[in-house]
């Protein structure tokens, strides 16, 4: 009875309405992978938020510690990956936002994150 109380007991509801991605090696859809969006300031770059590719690799990025959709505005971004249960090994490279090859030059008329690996960079 307690628990029925609580704030917060109510059930998660996913973030939805963010922009919109794909995480890919060519034609093979990766999975349960976290992609981190860093916005690039300068010399610098700061985590913004992320996405979680689902088994169609497809993720919709939200604000960090999921408090909405994240909408990417035009500008600099370099995406980080991690393994959230995939079976896979991510070279350090792309796990940090300072040596990671995925850069990004978002535009206005841009409407779809497409992050295509290449297949030398993972491995099951």
């Amino acid at each position: 009875m307690i628990l029925a109380l609580l704030p917060g007991c109510e059930g998660v509801k996913p973030v939805t309405g963010g922009t919109d991605g794909v995480l890919h090696v060519g034609s093979v859809m990766l999975s349960d992978i976290q992609v981190t969006v860093h916005q690039v300031e300068g010399n610098s770059s700061k985590p913004i938020g992320f996405g979680v590719a689902g088994v169609d690799g497809s993720f919709q990025l939200a604000l960090n510690e999921a408090k909405g959709p994240l909408t990417l505005a035009p500008g600099e971004y370099r995406c980080t990956l991690e393994s959230v249960g995939a079976p896979v090994v991510i070279l350090t490279e792309y796990t940090k936002p300072d040596t990671t090859p995925l850069k990004i030059t978002w535009s206005a008329s841009d409407r779809k994150l497409d992050l295509d690996i290449p297949p030398s960079k993972l491995s099951k």
